[in-house]
């Protein structure tokens, strides 16, 4: 199937396909690795899918978030408009600010009990089946092994021998591979939360990476970057569910900046490459 890359092939697609949006304004929003979105008439978010695995995360996203929005907290984008073939959706604009810029209130509290509820959604009614870590683990080791193919020979050999050694330690280490998982983001950093001018949670964005996976995914970034939000959060969600949830949630805050160097480098964007490799270099123990 052929990618469209253009805004203004964009918006023919998306005049051809949802005549009733009548557009009139048709502007980029946000710089997404999978997906062009759009704002429409300042009412409407229009997705596009920039490649093949877009494109199928883009359809399994039209039939998952219908069913999730009723089992969660806040708002979630809801697909109004869809085609699969090619595949597009349109949903409504959400309303506030990202969580980077938000106000002081009580939306940390809803985050967490936003993802108490996610956590517990039970995969089926999403139409996902239910996992073991140890699958989950299986599925992490391909993945160490290919961002490894990609990292490792962009750092110094002695930056080499810690990076690998941090991916064995977490990955052989049994410890780590008793927690139960569930339906997660997988994806959640601030600029996917949004909050109301009075400090409340309205919504969460960006659901292209859903799926079976560790709890510890969704507190990974808030728990390291903004620790009294985490802290906050993780109260509201129950505490942590296992002993070594944050140990986890530590190592998956680490391995962020690995898979934005295989986005910049698949993307050939060598000083954004270099960037993250810093960030991996900060991380490291």
């Amino acid at each position: 199937m052929e990618m469209l890359n253009d805004p203004v092939e964009h918006r023919a697609l998306v005049e051809r396909l949802f005549p009733q949006l009548d557009v009139r304004t048709f502007r980029r929003v946000g710089d997404g690795w999978t997906c062009d979105t759009y704002d429409v008439n300042g009412e409407w978010i229009v997705q596009v899918p920039r490649s093949a695995y877009a494109a199928d995360a883009l359809r399994a996203q039209i039939a998952i978030l219908p069913e999730l929005a009723a089992e969660l907290s806040a708002s979630i984008p809801a697909p109004e408009l869809v085609s699969s073939d090619p595949p597009c959706m349109a949903y409504r604009r959400l309303d506030g600010v990202a969580a980077a810029a938000a106000p002081v209130g009580i939306w940390p509290e809803r985050l967490g009990r936003f993802l108490y509820d996610l956590h517990m959604v039970p995969p089926e009614i999403v139409g996902m089946r239910g996992s073991t870590a140890e699958a989950v683990r299986a599925v992490r080791r391909e993945e160490f092994d290919r961002l490894r193919e990609v990292v490792l020979p962009l750092l110094e050999p002695d930056e080499r021998a810690r990076a690998d050694a941090m991916l064995h330690a977490y990955l052989d280490d049994d410890l780590n591979w008793r927690f139960a998982p569930c339906l997660t983001h997988r994806d959640l950093g601030p600029e996917h939360v949004l909050v109301s001018p009075t400090g409340d949670l309205v919504g969460v964005l960006d659901w292209e990476e859903v799926g079976i996976d560790d709890p510890a995914w969704d507190f990974a970034w808030w728990l390291h970057e903004r620790p009294e939000v985490g802290r906050r959060a993780l109260a509201a969600y129950g505490g942590q569910p296992d002993e070594r949830f944050r140990h986890r949630a530590w190592f998956v805050y680490a391995l962020m900046p690995w898979h934005e160097v295989e986005h910049g480098a698949e993307a050939g964007d060598e000083t954004f490459v270099r960037s993250r490799l810093e960030g991996i270099r900060e991380r490291m123990p």
